[in-house]
């Protein structure tokens, strides 16, 4: 059904919790939804949902699998909303059965957004049922960063049918002098200490472990940074016992999972990303670069796309605790060296990164779909 003005899109994520997938989302219909229709659905009961624009994007709670990609049963649920709904577009984030159900009720285009990357190693080359499926399925990918982009093509994803749109964040002011030092009290850091921080959940994947391991080696070179990880997952009660190995003692703080990440980013002198798998353009990276906050990032995926070395931020040697100590020390040791990357991350962020930025890529997107369809927004934008 088309909808005069706007364009109805509808996004469907079996997410159960937030991650950064549902975060973009939630960017994404937020920014644009003067100038879309959108829906969004999951599964009934997702910890999503709070973080969703209410009002003018319309959330939709189905029976579908939570954190599931296929099931027969959700096709089938799907297919039979979108006979009912008929948007112009489906968008979905990890969902197959939406596609399968968008193509069985006539919905065409149906787009997939591949959020993660893998290691080159680990891509296989689709078999025949696989590009089969593909070719059924799927009409247009989103791609979230250069390297996500080059993974679908050496598994067999036509180029012409890949669109890459990199992910930005709303820029975030850091808190006033009096709120920083209010949270490092309740944290017990010290006034005038420096913070590593990081952000992201404690899986295996993200490499919390190669920053302990580095804090361990710089404890008597840089006796007054702590390290904050923000974030929660399978595997925090191994990384406290090894912080507790290494004898980092309270200069290690794990606070789990937070609504507000910027309020900490804002106190950390460096941000760490050290994933060893799956990044793509961080939204972390790019919310602390907003705030002129330099990362040191492992060299996997997306992040030597977000990191220029030198100029907004360091690049270490993935899975190496050696090799980020040696960065960190010499980010926290070289005071004229902060200031540059710092300002050479708000720069960049500028440049690439924001939020503007973003929508603007996925505003286009839209609109070209929407060519043929006389959609006047489109139109007079």
């Amino acid at each position: 059904m088309l909808s005069g003005v706007f364009m109805k899109i509808t996004h469907v994520i079996s997410d159960s919790n937030v991650g950064g997938a549902g975060i973009l989302l939630a960017s994404v219909t937020r920014g644009l939804m003067d100038s879309f229709d959108f829906e969004i659905i999951l599964p009934r009961g997702s910890e999503l949902i709070p973080r969703l624009p209410s009002g003018r994007v319309k959330i939709t709670e189905l029976d579908i699998k939570r954190d599931k990609s296929f099931d027969p049963r959700d096709t089938m649920l799907l297919y039979r909303y979108f006979k009912m709904t008929r948007p112009d577009a489906v968008h979905t984030h990890a969902s197959l059965s939406a596609r399968l159900g968008a193509v069985m009720a006539g919905v065409r285009p149906a787009i997939s957004t591949r959020h993660c990357a893998k290691p080159s190693s680990l891509i296989r080359k689709r078999g025949l049922f696989s590009r089969l499926l593909y070719d059924l399925s799927t009409d247009l990918t989103l791609s979230t960063a250069d390297f996500a982009t080059d993974n679908l093509i050496a598994e067999g994803v036509p180029k012409e049918r890949i669109v890459t749109i990199k992910n930005g964040s709303a820029k975030m002011e850091k808190l006033s002098e009096k709120e920083a030092e209010d949270l490092r009290k309740s944290l017990g850091i010290p006034i005038g200490a420096r913070i590593v921080g990081s952000v992201a959940r404690l899986e295996t994947v993200k490499g919390q472990d190669v920053i302990l391991r580095a804090a361990a080696k710089l404890q008597d070179l840089l006796p007054d940074v702590f390290y904050l990880f923000v974030g929660d997952g399978s595997q925090r009660e191994r990384y406290e016992s090894l912080a507790a190995r290494l004898g980092l003692g309270k200069r290690a703080i794990f606070i789990g999972y937070v609504d507000e990440p910027w309020r900490y980013e804002s106190l950390f002198s460096v941000y760490v990303n050290a994933s060893r798998g799956t990044e793509t353009s961080c939204l972390a990276t790019s919310e602390c670069m907003g705030m002129g906050i330099p990362a040191v990032v492992s060299d996997f995926g997306g992040n030597t796309e977000m990191v220029e070395d030198g100029e907004n931020g360091l690049i270490f040697s993935c899975d190496n605790a050696e090799s980020l100590s040696a960065a960190l020390f010499r980010i926290l040791s070289d005071e004229a060296l902060l200031r540059r990357l710092s300002l050479g991350a708000e720069r960049i962020y500028s440049e690439k990164f924001s939020l503007g930025a973003m929508l603007e890529g996925y505003k286009g997107l839209y609109c070209s779909l929407s060519r043929g369809r006389r959609l006047k927004k489109c139109e007079k934008d």
